[in-house]
């Protein structure tokens, strides 16, 4: 089975020949880099390597990858950030997967994180929340429940460790070429139809790095480009279950315009019990002014 890479590099160079050498030294059988730049020394690298480049400014992340996709050849797409790196184990677990499974079209794998220097980083508040064992389902059965588990265990997110069918996501790359925001979520979501499958592995198969993927000058952080790109994708849902979970998170997404981030996390920290340890830490972020006056008192 033809596994290939697709690497998505905007306004940042320093990273790029890092991701791009983790995905050769996992054997991938094609690796395509969609990036806004050029560098002589570093294009020659990339033709050196047989590496697909497509060079081009493109600040939606969505047609980014419609672009990048279209150079795809691989029977799955296995995404990588330019700034995140495939660990050695990842292409050998996709080809097993989609071997294996003729419907699956959705494979998420587990991840480690590392700072901007590239050591081993772990949030104030803890690990981020992912699926601890292996999960799937179909997309022709989701419920309420598979719902709560998805947005539960956080389950999409970070969009380098997702792999898809490379046809199953072409036939869905208009819409895929729309999505201003949230693609790691938005991606599962318009595969999210029909008997499809969606499968997650808890293996840690991914190294993100964090405080450096800010996409300069595109609306990755707007929660009004993200309501909007739901909507989007409500409209364009194949199936009941696809719908609701746009629908959630364009609710998501107007909430944090009304309350902030911070608190809107705060709320769903608590409704889980994932990643507040008490009502006193929870009061700190909704509610700071309260909180300050009564220790005053």
């Amino acid at each position: 089975m033809k596994a290939s890479v697709l690497i998505t590099c905007y306004r940042r160079r320093q990273y790029l020949a890092q991701s791009v050498a983790s995905a050769l030294a996992d054997g991938a059988d094609q690796i395509v880099v969609v990036k806004d730049w050029t560098d002589p020394a570093v294009d020659r690298d990339l033709a050196g390597a047989h590496v697909e480049v497509v060079t081009e400014d493109i600040p939606i992340i969505g047609e980014a990858l419609a672009r990048g996709l279209a150079h795809c050849d691989g029977e799955t797409v296995s995404f990588l950030d330019d700034d995140d790196l495939i660990v050695r184990g990842r292409l050998a677990a996709v080809r097993k997967a989609f071997g294996d499974s003729p419907t699956l079209v959705v494979l998420k794998n587990g991840y480690t994180e590392v700072d901007v220097q590239g050591v081993t980083y772990v949030p104030p508040g803890g690990p981020v929340v992912q699926p601890e064992r292996p999960y799937e389902f179909s997309c022709d059965r989701v419920d309420r429940g598979t719902l709560r588990w998805i947005v539960t265990h956080r389950a999409y997110g970070i969009l380098s460790t997702i792999t898809v069918r490379r046809e199953a996501l072409v036939a869905v790359a208009q819409d895929l070429a729309k999505v201003e925001c949230g693609i790691d979520v938005a991606v599962p979501t318009l595969l999210m139809r029909g008997e499809y499958r969606h499968a997650f592995l808890p293996d840690p198969l991914t190294v993100h790095r964090v405080g450096s993927s800010l996409r300069a000058g595109t609306p990755s952080g707007d929660p009004a480009a993200y309501a909007r790109t739901f909507r989007r994708l409500a409209r364009a849902a194949g199936s009941d279950g696809a719908r609701e979970y746009a629908s959630m998170n364009v609710r998501w997404a107007e909430l944090e315009r009304l309350i902030g981030r911070r608190r809107l996390e705060a709320i769903q920290s608590l409704r889980s019990g994932v990643g507040v340890r008490s009502l006193r830490a929870f009061a700190r972020v909704l509610l700071p002014s309260a909180l300050e006056r009564r220790t005053a008192e």
